[in-house]
């Protein structure tokens, strides 16, 4: 069925325009691997699925069309795909292409942006080169929804307060803003329903967008439309699905629902191409012909199924297969040859084995698995029970990959991955694992709901079985994290006093990729309220104290190399511009909290561990031993610690340092995306 289908006007065409459609011939692939690959592709639209020398040369080139009017694409890696990640393509990419030599494209995509980290560092060169005249194209939302990331992540206002600064900066400048709905991811649910975990944050555009009233097209609504109607095992062949071996670039293969390959990304941009063109941004004289045959047409959706359906078809024949061995062919025997012996059984000198996830393990229903088997494998069957529910091939030296096109169920699940040469599937393994669809909210045991707290409260809870961490948001801001131990508690403290009033803390648990709702408590913190007399009093008490201990955050764009490590400690301060030191005076009672808190970003080694310390002058050491914040190997840290430090002469002047020290034996990349080091008076 052909959804939201409209006509074009186009001169050289009056084709009907699908909102999926292209002209596309696909060939279904042999039974053993039905999928359908793009190389596949025969028909003449086809050819240009492949970037050319010079669409990739036009990439990142302008080229303007005879009117000056050109198109601006702000957007994460859904609009502009790492080109070393080919056949990969973003949908702004294929706009580039299928627009040379008409319209202008200039894409400012950046892997990994939020509607937030675009506009405080990308969004600067938008600025710069835009025109009057320009279209932009607005997309954001995949990594605003990120809680895991600090400084990318964005409340509901937040993301709603950012689109709207979008659209007027755009509009001082003379450029129209379009916003444009995030792709849809193609995850299903194990009922076959599409996992539009994404339809949240189009919502918040589309209230947005009429409410700042700028033209808004509804990918998110196309998209999800069009992975339901294909399915999840014909979905996956517009993604970047790939078989180990498919594309030289990604020998061990891919399975990523989130990104287009070069097919889907021609049908997307062609499609967004027909939504300017019915908002009146652009004329039907602005497409060359290429552009407009790139849309979906329905044989190449009926194509796509079939493939899919010949798959599952497939997939039902190699149940028959499991636990029976062939007969082995006789050869034949000439009356005066002896007898010969019987062909010893073949051993293998690599079994099957499964090493992700390990046993009784706790995943979401995304989870990939991965193993090795015999490097003679042709095909790898995986079972539930007797049913055979996918297929894989092996990557180089027998190391494989796996992801269901659909979500695991929840509950407990037992697989079976089978090593396949024709039709024996003697060689197998098994493992059991727990997949968890539904995240319970944790529980908030302190403070009690509408209670009085210290300036400085502590959370403490519990969590249910699974989850790895508990975020703490303050009114819809993420203002901490706290890991859950074994025993599914868990607690934390902010690193800074807080301000006297009402406040409001969500605390949400994610187990793998999925989140619960938040539970709330709201309480009040106690103290001098704000602008009152008695504040401004302390204020001139405190101010011997507190000068210079109030210091903007720390905020590195770039990443910093450390040299090799003769030996296996390093510690270096921090170049005063970027961190600078806070020098107090030491209050009557001789003692002071030091606070430090940093989100570490390291590339280093397994065994490697890089710490964010703090030194103070006069040998002044805290009271607890331990005094930094660790990232061990290659990982992602945001956290903080408070010390006491005492034993100091009242009046004296203290200078705290802030340092980073690398254990390690040879070379790591640490990022310090963000930071505070703050001293109070004890």
């Amino acid at each position: 069925m052909c959804l939201a289908s409209q006509r074009s006007n186009h001169p050289r065409s009056q084709q009907v325009l699908c909102s999926h459609r292209s002209v596309l011939v696909m060939t279904p692939a042999p039974a053993q691997d039905s999928r359908i690959s793009v190389s596949d592709s025969t028909s003449p639209a086809s050819k240009a699925t492949e970037p050319t020398a010079v669409a990739g040369a036009l990439r990142d080139t302008p080229s303007d069309s005879a009117s000056g009017r050109r198109i601006l694409v702000l957007g994460d890696s859904t609009a502009a795909v790492n080109p070393k990640q080919q056949p990969l393509q973003g949908w702004g990419q294929a706009l580039t292409e299928l627009l040379a030599g008409n319209t202008g494209v200039r894409n400012f995509a950046l892997y990994n942006a939020s509607s937030r980290s675009f506009y405080t560092h990308r969004y600067i060169e938008v600025l710069n080169e835009a025109r009057p005249g320009d279209i932009a194209l607005i997309s954001f939302g995949h990594n605003d929804q990120n809680m895991m990331e600090p400084d990318k992540y964005t409340s509901a206002d937040e993301y709603r307060a950012y689109l709207e600064l979008y659209a007027e900066t755009l509009r001082e400048i003379g450029v129209s803003p379009v916003f444009v709905t995030s792709l849809a991811r193609g995850t299903f649910h194990a009922d076959g329903r599409v996992a539009n975990g994404l339809r949240e944050r189009a919502d918040l555009m589309v209230k947005t967008a009429a409410d700042v009233d700028v033209p808004l097209v509804d990918l998110n609504r196309w998209s999800e439309e069009l992975w339901q109607d294909l399915g999840p095992t014909a979905a996956v062949r517009l993604l970047g699905w790939l078989e180990p071996g498919e594309h030289p670039g990604h020998p061990q293969g891919k399975r990523d629902w989130t990104h287009l390959n070069t097919r889907g990304a021609q049908a997307t941009a062609s499609w967004l191409l027909a939504q300017l063109v019915e908002h009146g941004l652009l004329t039907a004289a602005d497409l060359p012909q290429r552009a407009v045959d790139a849309v979906l047409t329905e044989d190449e959706l009926g194509a796509l199924k079939s493939a899919a359906a010949e798959q599952e078809a497939h997939l039902v024949r190699v149940e028959s297969w499991l636990g029976q061995r062939p007969e082995p062919q006789r050869k034949r025997q000439w009356p005066w040859r002896a007898q010969s012996q019987a062909e010893p059984e073949r051993v293998d000198s690599q079994p099957v084995t499964i090493t992700v996830p390990r046993a009784q393990a706790i995943v979401g229903p995304l989870h990939a698995l991965s193993g090795t088997c015999p490097p003679d494998t042709d095909t790898l069957y995986f079972f539930t029970g007797t049913r055979c529910i996918g297929s894989t091939r092996p990557g180089p030296n027998g190391a494989w990959s796996w992801r269901r096109e659909s979500g695991w169920p929840a509950g407990e699940q037992t697989l079976l991955v089978a090593a396949g040469r024709g039709q024996d599937l003697t060689d197998t393994a098994t493992v059991t694992f727990v997949v968890v669809t539904h995240v319970e909210p944790p529980v908030i045991e302190a403070p009690a709901d509408g209670s009085y707290t210290h300036p400085r409260p502590e959370f403490r809870g519990t969590a249910q079985k699974g989850v790895r961490a508990v975020h703490l948001l303050d009114d819809g801001i993420r203002v901490g994290e706290s890991p859950v131990g074994a025993d599914g508690r868990w607690s934390w403290s902010p690193p800074q006093t807080w301000a006297a009033g009402p406040r409001r803390i969500e605390a949400v648990a994610w187990v793998a990729s999925n989140h619960s709702e938040p539970a709330t408590v709201r309480f009040q913190v106690h103290g001098i309220p704000a602008g009152h007399p008695a504040e401004q009093l302390r204020r001139q008490a405190d101010a011997p104290f507190t000068e210079g201990t109030h210091r903007p955050p720390l905020l590195i764009s770039t990443q910093r190399t450390a040299p090799a490590c003769d030996r296996l400690e390093t510690s270096i301060d921090f170049p005063a511009a970027d961190w600078a030191p806070v020098t107090f005076t030491v209050p009557s009672s001789g003692a002071a909290y030091v606070t430090i808190s940093a989100a570490i970003h390291t590339t280093a080694g397994p065994t490697a561990t890089v710490w964010a310390l703090w030194r103070a002058s006069g040998g002044y050491t805290p009271s607890s031993p331990a005094r930094g914040l660790s990232a061990h190997g290659p990982s992602r840290v945001y956290a903080s610690r408070r010390h006491l430090l005492t034993g100091m002469k009242p009046g004296e002047r203290v200078t705290i340092t802030p340092q980073w020290n690398i254990n390690t034996g040879t070379k790591a990349q640490v990022h310090f995306s963000g930071g505070q080091l703050l001293v109070e008076p004890a």
